[in-house]
């Protein structure tokens, strides 16, 4: 079962974006689309199915990850907060298209830290902290080639 939501867990993530890339194209070229009932309810539905899938696989987790003693599942919402409210700044807030497309940039950078700290399982387990720079390192080389 643990298999099977993780795998449904990453398909919402995977949905949610492509929502979201759809929805900021949309929105970007000034659609009419961009109202679409789907575009409109989706996004919520699935990120009210990821919360549920994210809080069932720390507590049915089979690897015994510590995940509150390193500070990793907070890390982990906070990073979904701050993607969330990016996509909100690209889709609804921003009025100009530059500030469209800061949001678009950092929903994507939190995305990527986001998952990159997923698959960080030193982090994951109790008492291992090593290489925690690493993200620190890759945000700048991310930021570095944005800019």
């Amino acid at each position: 079962m643990y298999i099977i939501v993780k795998n449904a867990h990453l398909s919402i993530i995977i949905l949610t974006f492509i929502l979201f890339i759809i929805n900021f194209v949309l929105t970007m070229k000034g659609s009419d689309k961009v109202n679409n009932k789907l575009l409109k309810i989706g996004p919520h539905i699935l990120y009210t199915l990821f919360v549920c899938s994210f809080i069932y696989l720390i507590i049915v987790s089979p690897f015994n990850f510590y995940p509150l003693v390193n500070g990793w599942v907070p890390s982990k919402l906070g990073g979904f907060v701050f993607y969330v409210l990016s996509i909100t700044l690209a889709l609804k807030w921003a009025k100009s298209t530059l500030w469209r497309i800061v949001g678009f940039i950092s929903a994507l950078f939190w995305l990527v830290m986001t998952a990159k700290l997923g698959f960080a399982d030193h982090i994951k387990l109790k008492n291992v902290g090593e290489e925690t720079g690493a993200y620190f390192d890759f945000a700048q080389t991310i930021l570095l080639a944005v800019c």
